[in-house]
């Protein structure tokens, strides 16, 4: 951490650079942003950190504020009008010199500039994908630039568009590569569901249960991790094989639970609701049956086979303030819970100092997407989560349950070999030319008439192709979420090579394009859903 540091503030101050700060999980990057930034402070300049998450601002605070007597503004944007004025002022006047916030937290009038601090940069939630789309890792490199900052981009899981730009000599990495307090990684055990002497109907399997026994007797804890929100994905009817879906998206409706006799069903698109009832609307027989499992099925089952034991759920649907989540933390930090059931809430920058097993369940799900991120998304899910078990002296211990144990991510993952995974991820993007080997920009074309929605899309598609026949297209086609708050959605994809010479009059293209339905251009897309 020192070594780091020193090469860091080494750097003259108020000129551009940027460090890509890649440190394994507890290997204490967050120390070392805290020494940097009071150094900049200390010289007067004005500093902003950006998180992915607004419950990530309280544990920086606290360390800041303990280790250091500095106490920062808080920006995001549940925070009240009159608050984000007084900081908005505060931080023109310089009279305020560090802020933690999320996206919204880079937008603020800094005068003097000195510091900005990505943390966590390969997180997707930098992405804004609703309104003005724009990354805000990318616009705070930006940013920097034109501040002549320094900015630290930080992450246990760098994002393959960073690495590509190590390589490319534009950001200079820097790895912390031991855990602080001489912790060791967790070991990792891949559990193949395939195996026939696997629990029948049960979502976790023979090995985990009796992990989470072992773990009991230690007085440790556990963590059951499931990236899904709800009590089931899907709801079937066994009669006549119905699903019942969102009156407003192509998007089938969640279960979620808020008691034994009160359930309803959600979109996690756009939020409508409905009160459950088990009868299916179209035969009229009460057979409906859950689809798979989310937070809430998981965190039923374990109370069956834990029933002494005492359980949280960590999601965000179960959490709906920041004091709530405050007293949840409070009670596993001080070993006072024993098991834990979370979603990707608690892959993100928590110590719980007390959590020896780790079990991930239902990951095949996201590594099987069509996302062209889906392997490397799944790599940092792993990776993060894992991290968060054994981090004091106790060796963490990690079990991970697949129907597909001899993938790639898996193989990388179970033998802690990071750059075998960005070797073979870089590979095949380079081999199919997918970013960040090439530059992608997709174009939704928006209407509550599908027919006119079809006819833009194929209008501009004519016009692309006869201005610009020199880059691939894909599409014209429906949206894999084809309607979306009743709207109907059609996409084009488009590709082109870096460095395109034609790239200023593409540019100047689309964003003089006129239509009368709703357009969505976004370049570098994230999701393609």
């Amino acid at each position: 951490q020192s070594k780091v540091v020193k090469k860091i503030l080494d750097l003259e101050k108020k000129k551009f650079n940027v460090i890509l700060l890649d440190g394994i999980t507890g290997s204490g990057k967050t120390r070392v942003y805290m020494h940097v930034l009071i150094q900049y402070l200390n010289e007067g300049l004005q500093a902003v950190i950006l998180v992915p998450e607004k419950i990530l601002t309280k544990q920086w605070i606290q360390e800041l504020s303990n280790d250091f007597g500095i106490v920062p503004e808080i920006y995001h944007s549940t925070i009240s009008e009159k608050e984000k004025y007084r900081i908005w002022l505060g931080v023109n006047l310089g009279k305020i010199n560090v802020v933690i916030g999320t996206r919204s937290a880079l937008f603020l009038p800094f005068r003097n500039l000195g510091l900005l601090i990505i943390d966590e940069e390969h997180d997707s939630s930098f992405k804004q994908e609703e309104g003005t789309i724009l990354n805000v890792r990318d616009l705070g490199v930006v940013r920097a630039k034109n501040s002549d900052s320094l900015i630290i981009l930080s992450s246990a899981t760098p994002s393959l568009e960073s690495l590509y730009n190590v390589q490319k000599k534009k950001y200079f990495r820097l790895s912390l590569n031991n855990r602080v307090k001489d912790s060791k990684l967790p070991s990792i055990e891949l559990i193949d569901l395939k195996d026939k002497n696997q629990i029948k109907n049960s979502w976790l399997s023979s090995t985990l249960i009796s992990e989470i026994k072992k773990t009991l007797k230690e007085k440790k804890q556990s963590l059951i991790f499931i990236n899904k929100r709800g009590y089931a994905p899907v709801i079937l009817c066994k009669s006549c094989g119905h699903s019942k879906v969102c009156k407003n998206c192509d998007n089938t409706l969640a279960l979620h639970k808020k008691s034994e006799s009160n359930s309803e069903l959600i979109c996690h698109y756009c939020n409508h609701r409905e009160t459950y009832s088990n009868q299916c609307h179209k035969c009229g027989k009460s057979e409906l049956i859950p689809i798979g499992p989310g937070i809430e099925r998981i965190f039923e089952e374990v109370k069956k086979t834990f029933a002494n034991s005492k359980i949280v759920m960590l999601s965000s649907d179960k959490i709906k303030n920041q004091k709530q989540l405050d007293n949840i933390v409070n009670l596993i930090f001080n070993n006072r819970i024993d098991i834990i059931i979370g979603t990707q809430i608690t892959a993100k920058g928590h110590h719980f100092p007390h959590l020896k097993t780790v079990g991930i369940l239902n990951i095949d799900n996201l590594l099987n997407s069509f996302d062209l991120r889906s392997a490397e998304k799944s790599f940092q899910l792993l990776t993060q989560v894992s991290g968060r078990a054994g981090r004091e002296k106790t060796k963490g211990k990690v079990l991970i349950q697949t129907f597909q144990p001899n993938h790639p991510v898996f193989k990388a993952i179970l033998n802690d070999e990071k750059d075998l995974f960005l070797n073979w991820e870089f590979g095949q993007r380079r081999k199919n030319r997918q970013p960040p080997f090439s530059k992608f920009i997709s174009i939704i074309v928006n209407h509550k008439i599908d027919q006119k929605a079809e006819k833009t899309s194929k209008q501009i598609f004519l016009k692309l192709q006869h201005l610009f026949s020199d880059i691939t297209y894909f599409g014209p086609s429906p949206a894999p979420q084809y309607r979306l708050r009743n709207k109907f959605r059609w996409r084009i994809l488009i590709k082109h090579e870096l460095n395109y010479i034609n790239q200023n009059k593409l540019k100047n293209f689309l964003t003089d394009m006129k239509t009368d339905t709703s357009l969505k251009i976004d370049v570098d897309p994230i999701s393609f859903f």
